[in-house]
């Protein structure tokens, strides 16, 4: 299980747990072989998830003015295309274990770093910002 802090809005840490979930469906489904509709399923509804949640959180960036928006969108906008890449080669070769190296390491590094650093920060600055 990933160890990440929580940050200060709910529908965030909420949206994170749900991300964390999703992960480790797709490990255990690798690790257990599933079929590979099943993890393409998975993968599939990760890759929805993330898309909604980057895009509640640009819309709040947006709307209450967050000075670094342009790189944080940046960074969705790169992880996105690297989901998308990974579930296009996994469709395309259904490669198990590369498949599961991305979502161990670099699926796993970057949701740590990402939550630790930008969304910890960005959060941060929302509630502040918020119209009451």
């Amino acid at each position: 299980m990933l160890n990440y802090p929580q940050v200060e809005l709910d529908f965030m840490n909420r949206d994170h747990a749900e991300f964390v979930g999703l992960r480790e469906s797709l490990l255990a489904a690798l690790a257990q072989n599933a079929a590979p509709a099943a993890i393409e399923d998975l993968l599939d509804r990760l890759l929805a998830h993330t898309r909604s949640h980057f895009a509640e959180e640009e819309h709040l960036m947006r709307q209450v003015g967050f000075p670094p928006y342009p790189m944080h969108k940046g960074e969705h906008d790169r992880v996105l295309a690297n989901m998308e890449t990974q579930t296009a080669k996994w469709k395309q070769n259904g490669d198990a274990q590369a498949l599961h190296e991305w979502l161990e390491r670099a699926v796993g590094d970057w949701f740590i770093n990402h939550v630790s650093a930008m969304d910890f920060v960005t959060a941060r600055y929302i509630a502040a910002h918020l119209p009451s």
